[in-house]
């Protein structure tokens, strides 16, 4: 079943990419509750361009094409993710600004939602003038952008930094004033319970609009730790933001890697379906290609490049045709 569905992908997927205008994008939910209810995202960099270099080697040919895969897959929103030390700090350079505009542009004509990530690979966090100057030298023009779903603070903020914790607390509710009623979140890596019932606490006063979680343990347990985070999170919504396996990295066949990828999505898939909350996001939609992602980012670890849900060549590997399984609702 799996082989004959990524099959019908590959086929739908071979269809030239829309150049047309922007189709018309439903209003964003202003409740957190529904709006991560109706959550189907894919977490993206380009192929050839990993975190930085996303925008330094900047290619919205190749963005637009994906943007059109992403929208096959049936998600509606595409997590864009930015980082200050390529945008420019305190004051984003002109040149980013444009192609942030022309990415959010691109996400809208293909039907998707943006969410948005800030301050990726930062830890100056007791500048909090600077912070704050950043985030309006580039939120600003997006102000009621019915574009822009979700505004990410920073990824995967560690709850035992006592610097990130306080910055957090000062920059969420100034992201409010921002971009007043676009919903926030904040997300955690792939923490115990115990680490997450922290992060709640410490953020009790200037909670998100809703938690997001990250997922990278093993299947069998994934339940379990969904079922106890959902409880921390409380009367805020959970939504797991990444969560993914890679197929690259382990000795072994390939075809039994991907077979494996797929089936660790089908297990969170089924996790999170019954806990009732929304599809998880998976991390990423390409393999990446030699020499991608930046040396910073690899550590050494080939597993990096091969957490697609495609094949460099384009190729939906079976765990495409589970995730667009996922976003229909089977």
């Amino acid at each position: 079943i799996l082989l004959v569905a990524s099959l019908i992908l590959a086929l739908a997927l071979t269809q030239p990419a829309s150049h047309g205008p922007a189709r018309q994008l439903p209003a964003v939910p202003k409740s957190p509750a529904v709006l991560v209810r109706d959550l189907k995202e894919v977490n993206y960099y380009p192929a050839a361009g990993g975190w930085t270099y996303m925008w330094s080697r900047f290619d919205p040919a190749a963005i637009d094409r994906d943007f059109a895969r992403i929208r096959a897959l049936g998600a509606n929103t595409v997590r864009i993710i930015i980082q200050p030390s390529v945008f420019g700090f305190p004051t984003v350079r002109p040149v980013m600004a444009d192609h942030l505009s022309e990415v959010i542009g691109l996400a809208a004509r293909h039907s998707l939602w943006v969410h948005l990530t800030l301050f990726d690979l930062w830890s100056r966090y007791t500048d909090i003038d600077g912070s704050k100057e950043w985030m309006s030298s580039l939120l600003s023009r997006y102000r009621d952008d019915p574009r822009i779903a979700v505004v990410e603070l920073q990824n995967e903020v560690d709850p035992q930094n006592p610097e990130a914790v306080a910055w957090v607390t000062t920059m969420l509710p100034y992201l409010s004033t921002v971009l007043p009623g676009t919903l926030r979140t904040v997300s955690t890596a792939s923490v115990p319970p115990e680490v997450f019932a922290l992060f709640t606490q410490e953020l009790k006063n200037s909670p998100p609009d809703f938690w997001d979680y990250h997922y990278y343990g093993p299947p069998g347990d994934v339940y379990s730790v969904l079922s106890c985070i959902k409880a921390l999170a409380a009367s805020r919504p959970l939504f797991v933001g990444e969560t993914g396996y890679s197929t690259d990295g382990t000795p072994g066949d390939q075809a039994a890697q991907e077979q494996a990828q797929a089936a660790y999505y089908q297990a969170i898939f089924a996790a999170a379906a019954a806990l009732g909350l929304p599809t998880p996001a998976p991390w990423i939609l390409n393999d990446f290609s030699p020499g991608a992602i930046p040396p910073s980012q690899t550590a050494d670890d080939p597993a990096q490049y091969g957490f697609g849900l495609f094949q460099l060549n384009g190729t939906p590997k079976p765990a495409a045709a589970v995730v667009r399984a996922a976003f229909s609702g089977k």
